[in-house]
């Protein structure tokens, strides 16, 4: 490590902030992709190509641009060989997404993502398993609600009232964070 306790190789940099940013742009991916494994294979290509690349990047300017321009190019690339999506994304909808991700890049923070995951545990089992049947189920509403025998409104109460205490769960823990 060099002074300020930052890496003195650049290509350490790239790749310590590029598993930093490991959930936020994992999440971009499976935005994308919408499949866990494929999501995780293309993170694996992004960190290949940052890698490889490490030289042609300035380790100091807006390394999560470069990070989101790679992750876009493999998930597009994904989803063109494999065609899980049966259409194409519109290349509209793929900007307007990068937008929406630049504006919320927060890879400095994994503490959230800590958090959530701690608060899920803590949930008890029917509501992990809603939160599992809808999102790594990709179920629909209606979907879900016919699995767990209720109407599709009961299902989004569910899942609202899942959310709600998630919600509270997290900022619970990131006051106890912010005083410690």
């Amino acid at each position: 490590m060099g002074r300020a306790g930052r890496p003195e190789n650049p290509g350490e940099e790239v790749l310590s902030r590029l598993l930093s940013s490991r959930a936020w742009l994992l999440s971009y991916i499976r935005a994308l992709v919408r499949d866990f494994a494929l999501a995780e294979d293309v993170f694996q290509e992004v960190c290949l190509t940052m890698v490889r690349r490490k030289d042609e990047i300035e380790p100091g300017r807006g390394l999560e641009g470069y990070f989101l321009k790679a992750a876009r190019h493999a998930s597009l690339a994904a989803i063109e060989k494999t065609q899980r999506l049966g259409a194409s994304l519109s290349s509209e909808l793929v900007d307007a997404l990068d937008a929406a991700w630049e504006r919320s890049a927060r890879p400095d923070e994994p503490w959230r993502l800590n958090a959530l995951r701690s608060c899920i545990e803590k949930l008890h089992d029917r509501a992990r398993r809603l939160l599992s049947l809808r999102y790594d189920g990709l179920l629909s509403g209606k979907a879900l609600a016919d699995r767990i025998g209720t109407t599709t409104q009961g299902a989004y109460v569910a899942l609202s009232r899942v959310h709600a205490a998630l919600r509270k769960c997290v900022a619970r823990t990131s006051a106890g964070e912010a005083l410690s």
